[in-house]
Parts: structure tokens; C-alpha cells; sequence
């Protein structure tokens, strides 16, 4: 990952949703009274790439990102717009949408903080994103995406948003990806195999997922992993391997960085989400591979003990430093 400077331009592509959870498993770890409402619910925002918009912010506060996306022109989206304000989170390529609104999607978490989602979407304004921008030009030093990103749009614009990659790299736009495979997404496997591996041709980072690969390609080691991604002509990539740790293999060297066992999970939702920002975020400040991952996995490790897709600035900044 090549680093200009702190200031560089980061342009992160992607959906950010009406995030609904139950309040229940947060107030059993505090004392609890009979009136207690077991159907109270939490709202919220995020969205994969928007939670690593937002967690790259708070641990590189100098960096400029710019979040890429469509949301409605109801009273949620405008609340979104002003969260994203609050986050610091430039809205100069938030499109809107007189048609359609945000898609929603509610958590429930088991007692070890793994999730279980339930989504409402087919509405969203974000699966028009590139019909509603209708080739609307920025330059950025960086582009983010994810399979889920690619997952939502039809074929038509899928392909334009390609297009849009291709001209962003002419330009000299370094590109980031990760593949966050959601089977429900893909209208087949091999459809989501072939764009998948698109994105990976096109990518400067790549941030493969253990249990992505061994669910979209069978593979069962990072040797496989990095097997396939050989011939992708990629700089730097950075796979995520759970409790196992983050293989690293940038210009041919390979290393494997361990990470801090978590005793206390909450909610799970977020972690390679948070993850990848941490990891750019230390990139982009200058640290080394090794020392960008073991910063991600602490954010990461902070965020899942906390519930949500994006936890409190305040105890967000009483773990992590910024950089």
C-alpha cells in the first residue's frame, strides 16, 4: 500500500442501512427490573464499507473519505446524512433518490456475540447507486469496495462500475478490496466467483477472508488462498484468519501476525469491518504491514466486545489511539 501522505483522498464504496438490535442481551449483563421491555430495539447505522469508512476516520482523523453511495429522500436519510456529518464523513458523493430509501436490516445475537441477520432491502436506493450518479466524475488517491458492494447492483451496473475502476486506475486511484462474500446476495455461486475475482484482478490491497474463500471457492488454507490470488498481480494482501491470526504477503515475503484472544464477545457484527480500517488507516499513517495489522486487530478486538456495527466515539477513543 503506497503511502503519500496522511491527507490523501479515500473514496469508500458502498450500502449503509437502518441497523435495528434487540437491547435485550445488553441490559442481562446489567441489572435488570419486571419492566424491563424484551422487544425494546436499538436503532442505528451502518453497512460493511461504512463501518470501515468510519472506523478509518476515527483512528486516521487527518484522512479525507468520502462515502459513495444513493439513500432516499425520507426523514431516515437525512438522519443518515447527519450522522455521517458527525462521523466526519464527507457526503460530496451521497446521491439521493425521490423513489426509494435506505434498506434496513435487524441483528440477533447468541450468548457467544455470533449474529444472525434479517434483511429488508429491495428498496434500497443504494442498488441504483451508479444509475443515479449517471457517470458523474471525482478523482480519489483510493477506492474501497466489497462483495457486497459489487452483490447489489444489477449486471448493467455492475459493469459500469467496472468502468468507473478502470478510469480511476488510468488516473492513477489505487484500488482496495474485500471480497465479504454473502451467499443470499448472488443470484448463483458461480456469479459471485466470476465478480469476485474481477474485483481481485483490479486490486493494489486485498483483504481475503478465511471463511469467504472456504465458502465461495472451498478453500481450506491461506496456501490456497494465496494460490488463487497468484495471478492477480495484487501488492499487498492481508488475510483475516480469525483467532488463527492475519497472513500477510506483500512482495513475496510472507509472515503471519497473531492475534489477542477476545474473553468477552459481544456482538461480532463489525469485526473485519473495523479491521480493514485500522489496517489502512496505520498504512496510510505510514506503519508497516505487521504493525498496521496487529493496530487492526485491536480495533477489531474492541469493537466486538462493545454491541453494534459502530460503537461510541467515546469508547471507541478510550481504547484505540489514534494514529
Amino acid at each position: 500500500m503506497s503511502v503519500v501522505d496522511t491527507n490523501q483522498r479515500m473514496v469508500i464504496f458502498g450500502e449503509c442501512m437502518v441497523e435495528l438490535r434487540s437491547t435485550q442481551r445488553e441490559s442481562s449483563v446489567s441489572i435488570r427490573d419486571e419492566n424491563t421491555d424484551n422487544n425494546l430495539m436499538a436503532k442505528s447505522f451502518a453497512g460493511d464499507t461504512y463501518n470501515t469508512a468510519v472506523y478509518l476516520k476515527r483512528c486516521l482523523p487527518s484522512s479525507s473519505i468520502s462515502y459513495l453511495t444513493a439513500i432516499g429522500a425520507d426523514f431516515l436519510s437525512d438522519e443518515l446524512l447527519f450522522k455521517m456529518g458527525e462521523h466526519e464523513i464527507n457526503t460530496d458523493l451521497v446521491f439521493r433518490s425521490s423513489s426509494r430509501n435506505l434498506g434496513l436490516y435487524m441483528i440477533r445475537n447468541d450468548n457467544e456475540g455470533e449474529r444472525t441477520f434479517a434483511y429488508w432491502r429491495n428498496q434500497s436506493a443504494a442498488t441504483q447507486t451508479l444509475n443515479i450518479m449517471n457517470g458523474a466524475e471525482f478523482a480519489c488517491d483510493w477506492f474501497y469496495l466489497s462483495g457486497i458492494s459489487i452483490a447489489i447492483l444489477d449486471d448493467e451496473q455492475r459493469a459500469t462500475l467496472f468502468e468507473l475502476i478502470s478510469s480511476l486506475k488510468a488516473k492513477g486511484s489505487k484500488i482496495a478490496f474485500d471480497p465479504n462474500y454473502r451467499a443470499r446476495l448472488w443470484s448463483s455461486q458461480e456469479d459471485a466467483k466470476y465478480w469476485t475475482g474481477k474485483a481481485y484482478a483490479e486490486a493494489d490491497l486485498a483483504f481475503p477472508g478465511a471463511d469467504d474463500h472456504l465458502m465461495l471457492f472451498g478453500h481450506t488454507n491461506a496456501d490456497e488462498i494465496f494460490s488463487y490470488l497468484a495471478d492477480k498481480q495484487i501488492e499487498e494482501i492481508v488475510m483475516k484468519n480469525g483467532a488463527v491470526g492475519v497472513h500477510i504477503l506483500r512482495q513475496q515475503e510472507q509472515c503471519i501476525v497473531p492475534v489477542e484472544r477476545v474473553e468477552q464477545v459481544v456482538d461480532t457484527t463489525a469485526a473485519g469491518d473495523a479491521f480493514n480500517g485500522g489496517y489502512m488507516a496505520a498504512r496510510l499513517a505510514g506503519r508497516k504491514p505487521v504493525e498496521s495489522a496487529s493496530y487492526g486487530a485491536k480495533v477489531a478486538a474492541t469493537v466486538i466486545t462493545y454491541p453494534g456495527a459502530i460503537i461510541s466515539g467515546d469508547a471507541f477513543t478510550n481504547h484505540i489511539p489514534s494514529l
